[in-house]
């Protein structure tokens, strides 16, 4: 039996980049096969993000554990593909408040950021429908400075997503490197899945 952990990163980032590689030594410190997730970013859309992933999805075998973790876009990844893949867990870092319930929340310079056609089509991706589809243990993360978009749609996540558990990181920023951020998802994992830290 092997212990496999997609690593799926945020918006325009890499998975082999420097701030991907705490964590990932984390991981591989920790028995498990990482494999970082390619995602090409430019000119597509959320659904062409999750195509993507599932196109590198491998076949494993049945006894095989696999774990999502994703953070920003990528723990949009993580959310949408985990109703098929069915991972024994998945951690979502800065869930992205880009699903249509959240459209109306978003501030306006967020919407031209991300452009039109992807806030198209974010407006049919409902977080209430996909939410429903999940049955592994789902661990949140958020930062008390990410802003009141990224909290609401955790807390959300956290009220809808059954056998999911919220953990604000306070002081916690839009980075995946930042210490504070790193720790504390060390420290929950490590407690819930008897790792080293």
């Amino acid at each position: 039996m092997k212990k496999i952990i997609y690593i799926i990163p945020g918006f325009l980032e890499n998975a082999k980049q420097e701030k991907y590689k705490e964590i990932t030594k984390f991981f591989k410190k920790n028995g498990f096969t990482v494999i970082p997730a390619n995602i090409t970013w430019k000119y597509k859309i959320m659904n062409d993000y999750i195509d993507e992933f599932n196109s590198q999805y491998n076949k494993h075998d049945k006894n095989d554990e696999i774990y999502l973790f994703g953070f920003s876009f990528g723990a949009m990844i993580s959310f949408f593909v985990s109703g098929d893949v069915k991972p024994k867990a998945q951690f979502l870092c800065s869930l992205s408040p880009y699903f249509k319930e959240d459209i109306p929340h978003i501030r306006e310079w967020w919407k031209k950021y991300k452009g039109l056609k992807r806030i198209s089509n974010f407006k049919i991706l409902s977080f209430n429908n996909f939410s429903k589809m999940i049955k592994c243990k789902t661990f949140i993360f958020a930062g008390t400075k990410e802003g009141p978009e990224i909290e609401r749609r955790a807390r959300l996540a956290n009220k809808q997503i059954k056998n999911s558990e919220l953990f604000m990181i306070d002081g916690g920023k839009h980075d995946i490197s930042q210490d504070i951020y790193t720790d504390k998802i060390k420290k929950i994992i490590s407690k819930n899945f008897n790792c080293k830290i």
